[in-house]
C-alpha cells in the first residue's frame, strides 16, 4: 500500500522515477515474539498497537522513496496547524532524514523531488489570515500584522515549543529498522543494499 501510495503521489506531481526494488511487506510487521518483549503490565496495548502501525507505515513509505533516485520528502501541513509547524511548512528533507514533531503533530511527509517540492508549500501568511494557525498570542498576532517575520516570532520561543526529534527505533529484536539503516549508511546506494540485506526490499 505504501509502495503504491508513493508512486501515486509522485505521479500527481508529474515525477516519473523508477524504483530500484520492491518492498517486502512482512519485513515491516511486528511478530508476536517481538510484541511480547514490548508489553509490560503497565503498557497501554491499544496505544502501542497504534504506534506500531504508524511506525510501519512511515518506514514503508520512506523505503519506497529511498529506492527512487532523487526522491526525498517535503513537510506537508494538515491545517489547522500550530505556529511551530506552520513556520516549517514545505521544508524539504533527504530520503533518510526525519523531522522534528511535537506530541499530537499531524504533519506528514510527502515524497517529492527538489523540483516538485515548491508546489507543495502552504503559505503560512495565508493560513494565519484564514485563522488556521494556532498557538499565536495576541502579541504575536500584532507583531505579524505589523510585518514581523513568522519564523522570528516563533523561533524566539523555540526552546519552550515542545518540538523534539521524532522518535526513531533503530533496531527491533536484533534487526535493524529502516531508520537504523539510514543512520549507518553512508549514501543512498549503501542504504538500498542494506535494506535489501535486511529483507525490506526484494
Amino acid at each position: 500500500m505504501s509502495e503504491q501510495a508513493v508512486a501515486d503521489m509522485l505521479t500527481e506531481q508529474g515525477v516519473d522515477v523508477a524504483a530500484s526494488g520492491s518492498l517486502s511487506p512482512l519485513a515491516f510487521t511486528t511478530d508476536a515474539r517481538m510484541l511480547s518483549r514490548m508489553v509490560t503490565p503497565q503498557t497501554d496495548v491499544g496505544r502501542l498497537a497504534a504506534s506500531l502501525v504508524q511506525d510501519a507505515g512511515r518506514s514503508a513509505e520512506s523505503v519506497a522513496s529511498t529506492v527512487r533516485p532523487g526522491v526525498g520528502h517535503v513537510r506537508y501541513l494538515s491545517p489547522p496547524s500550530c505556529s511551530r509547524c506552520a513556520v516549517l511548512a514545505g521544508r524539504t528533507y533527504r530520503y533518510s532524514d526525519g523531522f522534528k514533531r511535537h506530541p499530537g503533530c499531524d504533519c506528514t511527509m510527502i515524497p517529492a523531488t527538489a523540483e516538485a517540492a515548491p508546489d507543495l508549500v502552504a503559505d503560512p501568511t495565508d493560513l494565519i489570515r484564514q485563522g488556521k494557525v494556532t498557538g499565536l498570542s495576541k502579541a504575536d498576532q500584532q507583531a505579524l500584522a505589523e510585518g514581523a517575520d513568522l519564523g522570528q516570532v516563533v523561533n524566539v520561543r523555540r526552546y519552550s515549543s515542545g518540538l523534539r526529534e521524532s522518535g526513531r527505533v533503530l533496531a527491533r529484536a536484533g534487526k535493524l529498522t529502516p531508520e537504523g539503516i539510514y543512520r549507518l549508511a553512508s549514501d543512498r546506494t549503501e542504504a538500498v543494499a542494506m535494506l535489501r540485506r535486511f529483507g525490506y526490499l526484494t
